[in-house]
């Protein structure tokens, strides 16, 4: 049984937090609605409840509630059984570092939160199946989600940073997620039950999680996805060899376009600058007055608007191109020519 930690204040709490992630993959708190960390105010304000929890500016917040619905088909949405999974849904080339749940109302049967720590799991493989092991590295495969499909190996290096990939329903005549799929089955998950007002953070890039089913109340949830600057540790061991093969596949798909390198993990980073310049706009379109940014950066708000209006100008013209589905199909083409050597 896992007990919720008090959050200690902003000096001491997202260090804590942080400490914990890197040590066991997972975190449990008291959400505190005098410090702004309860469930509603993850729910009413997330870019502000994130950074106050992590301790900086997040890249990215993505909002769900988590709330069966009549109807509903989706985990989010049912009270079903959710399998383990990662949420791999990419801004950047890389997905989410953390995920937060804060738990508004918990049911009053089943529900339980599941997860499965990676880093033991592959361990595990490496010993019994070493063949398995080195193909979750070297192997560019379809991972299938309902925000759309991840193609890569299931760990790989995601804007420099090791992320481990797993949809929740292995696609048939996928060799390599059935034999993965049956070291998860045979693996004993950490279950937890959340109470009124806990939060749960969890490395996203790092563990597995899951939910039994549940029945009896509305248990009601917050799913907050938070995009971070710093990059939570990983074994290096595993950080290295993703870099070497990462670096052997970009050197095989050297003349691709960059956009289907990009999907699959081999796009160049874009410079710090571009990156600082994108999270001003993003603050911008969320509401964030100009004047406030202005002031902090120490740069003129008319070059905000500019920034802002270049933004929405690329996008749109990204936008514009009728290539919806197209890439997929490129990118299925680019993995059967790397697997013809």
């Amino acid at each position: 049984m896992t007990e919720p930690w008090i959050w200690p204040g902003p000096s001491r709490g997202p260090a804590r937090l942080l400490d914990e992630l890197a040590a066991r993959g997972f975190s449990v708190l008291r959400g505190d609605a005098s410090s702004m960390l309860s469930p509603e105010e993850a729910a009413r304000a997330p870019w502000s409840f994130a950074e106050r929890l992590l301790g900086e500016r997040p890249l990215l917040v993505e909002r769900q509630p988590i709330k069966a619905v009549p109807g509903g088909r989706s985990f989010a949405a049912s009270a079903v059984a959710a399998p383990l999974h990662t949420d791999s849904q990419c801004f950047a080339g890389a997905p989410p570092a953390v995920q937060i749940l804060a738990c508004i109302r918990p049911a009053e049967r089943g529900g339980g939160c599941l997860l499965l720590d990676t880093w033991p799991l592959l361990a595990a493989i490496e010993r019994a199946d070493p063949e398995l092991f080195r193909a979750l590295f070297t192997v560019y495969r379809r991972i299938p989600f309902v925000f759309g499909d991840v193609f890569g190996p299931t760990m790989a290096l995601r804007d420099g940073a090791l992320a481990f990939t797993h949809a929740p329903v292995a696609p048939p005549g996928d060799a390599v997620a059935a034999r993965l799929a049956r070291f998860i089955d045979a693996s004993r998950p950490i279950e937890l039950s959340l109470g009124p007002s806990d939060l749960l953070v969890v490395d996203n890039r790092r563990m597995l999680h899951g939910r039994r089913a549940f029945e009896g109340g509305p248990r009601e949830l917050v799913r907050l996805l938070v995009w971070m600057g710093t990059t939570l540790p990983s074994p290096r061991a595993y950080h290295a060899l993703a870099a070497e093969i990462a670096g052997a596949a970009s050197r095989r798909m050297a003349a691709a376009p960059e956009a289907t390198r990009r999907r699959l993990g081999l796009g160049a980073p874009p410079p710090p600058e571009a990156r600082r310049r994108l999270g001003l706009v993003l603050e911008m379109l969320r509401g964030v007055p100009p004047g406030v940014l202005a002031a902090r950066e120490r740069i003129p708000e008319p070059q905000l608007y500019r920034l802002r209006d270049a933004a929405l100008a690329a996008a749109e013209a990204a936008l514009a191109g009728g290539v919806e589905g197209a890439e997929d199909g490129a990118l299925v083409e680019a993995i059967a020519r790397m697997d013809r050597g």
